[in-house]
């Protein structure tokens, strides 16, 4: 049986090569290929840019290199963000009585942590809006920095609601990235870019709600973290999660919008709208799927390549190979190999 979608999402290599930035500079490449090693990541995914980590590979980094740098949020800020912070942070949520408090507590913890940037709170027509603020204007972006906070944020206000709470949209304040793909799954909303400052906008009647959590809940989120706040365990509202879940359940078949929008109960022309608020569009979302459910099978079984294809709606094997070494620039046996090496 193929996996939850949500269980075999990737990530671009992006987030492989920002991770260990900091790891490079700080303590050279012989510990790079210690934490990779920890992690069980090939080096040679450092050679192959339309690499994909899986979810289980993110969160192994993660906590490798937060480990090593003793910082939570990998050395992307001006000053260490040491092990321990965001339990304290979470702490001093438990007893807010609305999101919005607790949203407030947030930006008052990270301002008396932060030194280039500041975050800001504002609420104006029914949205409310984190963003980050520059406290010394011209202080260059780190993206996976803001990419990291954005995420923090939505997931720590997810989970205390106990549900996803859709975006009205996340802003950024730099171009659009290569790996523009991976929004769609990440942020559930509209994704702007070359924006004045990075910002999250949620609904105001969100974020008024009241919630109850108990501290053995907040222990286990720890324990997980970071992947419930960076891949929700909850219900997925973006238009591009929904879509992910009906094509896993068909992926045999030959899919196409117009069954999409069928099974969903609403227009081709509505689906496109929101595919296109979200950053994406149907066939992306589709092939999206595939991608990562090829490198999660290639990467933890011995499913024939023959097999996987006809699994994942493929005429033959060939276009297959020829679909996933576009998506990764790999083909399907290479990737497999470079992999699971030292297995």
């Amino acid at each position: 049986m193929t996996p939850s979608w949500q269980s075999t999402t990737t990530v671009s290599a992006h987030f492989l090569h920002g991770m260990l930035h900091f790891v490079r500079t700080r303590h050279g490449d012989a510990r790079v290929a210690q934490v990779l090693a920890s992690a069980a990541i090939p080096e040679s995914l450092l050679q192959q840019p339309d690499a994909r980590l899986t979810r289980q590979q993110y969160v192994a980094l993660y906590r490798t290199v937060a480990a090593t740098l003793d910082d939570e949020m990998l050395g992307l800020w001006s000053r260490p963000i040491r092990t321990g912070t965001l339990k304290y942070l979470m702490l001093s949520l438990l007893d807010a009585p609305t999101v919005l408090v607790a949203l407030n507590r947030f930006v008052r913890f990270w301002n008396l942590l932060l030194d280039d940037y500041r975050l800001h709170i504002s609420t104006k027509n029914n949205l409310v809006r984190l963003a980050l603020v520059e406290r010394i204007p011209g202080t260059q972006a780190k993206p996976l920095g803001h990419e990291l906070m954005m995420k923090l944020i939505h997931g720590i206000a997810s989970w205390l609601l106990g549900r996803e709470i859709g975006l009205h949209c996340v802003a950024f304040s730099f171009a659009k990235p290569r790996h523009v793909a991976d929004y769609a799954v990440l942020y559930p909303g509209e994704v702007r870019f070359n924006a004045e400052a990075t910002s999250i906008h949620f609904a105001y009647q969100d974020c008024a709600e009241t919630y109850k959590r108990e501290k053995h809940e907040l222990w286990a989120f720890l324990k997980r973290a970071p992947e419930d706040w960076t891949f929700s365990a909850l219900h997925r509202a973006s238009i591009a999660a929904r879509a992910r879940g009906h094509l896993e359940q068909n992926l045999a078949q030959p899919e196409t919008i117009q069954h999409l929008a069928q099974a969903l109960h609403t227009s081709v022309r509505t689906l496109n709208r929101r595919f296109a608020e979200e950053g994406t569009h149907f066939q992306a979302v589709k092939d999206g799927l595939r991608r990562d459910i090829a490198v999660h099978r290639l990467t933890n079984s011995n499913t024939s390549v023959a097999t996987l294809a006809f699994e994942l709606g493929f005429a033959d094997a060939t276009g297959f190979c020829r679909a996933f070494k576009h998506w990764t620039g790999s083909s399907p046996s290479d990737y497999r190999k470079d992999t699971r090496q030292g297995e």
